[in-house]
């Protein structure tokens, strides 16, 4: 079973240093045939952490929160308003017998990090497509230096 997440491609998440990724991912979608297709999409809200903790108040509106990759009909909506997945998702998931997970959009550093922390906690292997992830921040080493706490905490092997 080949099962894809695809983390966060959205409007307002999009910066010179990570739009690059849109028509990458665009791309990987058409050449590859998936089982289970999902998107991530961060609406942050008044109950958000980044609002009430980080006072970061970005993502909140329908122009932001749009999804900038190729959306198909089979393709799930997994909405959220924090890094990580709900446990809603993942029990979603387990439903559907997924035991392993490719990752790939932005942030490499936080959104595809907890993601990846998730789906590991809960005993799906987390598979990260390095060449399609990135990180919106102007310092190209987060980027770097997340995929090598990926590297130790998940296995070379797994990040792609």
């Amino acid at each position: 079973m080949k099962n894809i997440i695809i983390v966060d491609m959205q409007k307002g998440f999009m910066k010179e240093t990570n739009c690059y990724l849109i028509e990458k991912i665009n791309k990987y979608l058409r050449e590859y045939n998936f089982d289970n297709i999902f998107f991530t999409k961060c609406v942050n809200n008044s109950e958000s952490p980044y609002t009430k903790i980080l006072n970061w108040n970005g993502i909140t509106n329908e122009d932001e929160q749009e999804i900038v990759c190729d959306v198909s009909k089979e393709a799930k909506i997994l909405t959220k308003n924090c890094y990580g997945l709900s446990s809603e998702n993942i029990k979603l998931f387990k439903n559907l017998g997924i035991t392993e997970m490719e990752i790939c959009g932005t942030d490499t550093d936080a959104c595809c990090l907890a993601i990846a922390f998730n789906l590991f906690d809960n005993n799906i292997k987390p598979i990260v497509l390095s060449d399609l992830c990135a990180s919106s921040s102007r310092n190209k080493n987060i980027h770097n230096n997340a995929l090598e706490i990926m590297k130790r905490q998940f296995g070379s092997d797994n990040i792609k």
